[in-house]
């Protein structure tokens, strides 16, 4: 596949180091559905993925910048906020897609059968239904009284703040988990 990023960079080894980019420097586009990133006086690439150094715990901080057609990391942003308006709704925009993860509002039901566990939920995308085997391999607390939870499908579910769930929901959670 030929390389279309357009990088004025002598390609050298660059041993591993991190790149932290200037934010005043970057100028993000939108074309059909890849997100473009020019380097000002430097360099440009046509596909750009954003992703989080620490997706759990920092949301807005460590957003990595990679070229999606040559497969290399172009720098580090440090935080979201150092764009402008319009480049950080681009860019957020990118990391929502890869990291979709709904925020469960209210549990509905939740039934143990078999050795798995049959939720129906309310979250901030509509209701959903799932099913959990092995609570142990797949309910995971990220921080205290936040809990990220992976179905039998792969998909992940997140579960803001227990403690601010409605009571009927918190004692079906203690009676699950």
């Amino acid at each position: 596949m030929p390389d279309w990023t357009l990088d004025y960079k002598e390609q050298t080894d660059d041993g591993g180091e991190l790149e932290y980019l200037d934010a005043s420097k970057l100028n993000f586009t939108k074309r059909g559905d890849a997100l473009m990133l020019t380097v000002e006086n430097d360099r440009s690439y046509l596909k750009v993925r954003a992703v989080r150094a620490f997706p759990l715990s920092e949301l807005h901080e460590f957003i990595g910048l990679l070229d999606a057609i040559a497969g290399r990391e172009i720098g580090m942003l440090r935080h979201l906020r150092d764009l402008d308006p319009a480049a950080r709704q681009l860019v957020q925009h990118e990391i929502d897609k890869r990291y979709f993860i709904p925020k469960i509002s209210r549990i509905v039901n939740a039934k143990k059968e078999f050795g798995a566990v049959y939720w129906d939920v309310e979250t901030d995308r509509g209701f959903r239904q799932f099913i959990v085997r092995g609570i142990r391999d797949s309910i995971h607390e990220i921080e205290s009284g936040r809990f990220l939870i992976n179905d039998v499908d792969g998909n992940r579910l997140e579960v803001p703040q227990i403690g601010e769930l409605d009571t009927r929901s918190q004692a079906l959670w203690e009676r699950i988990v």
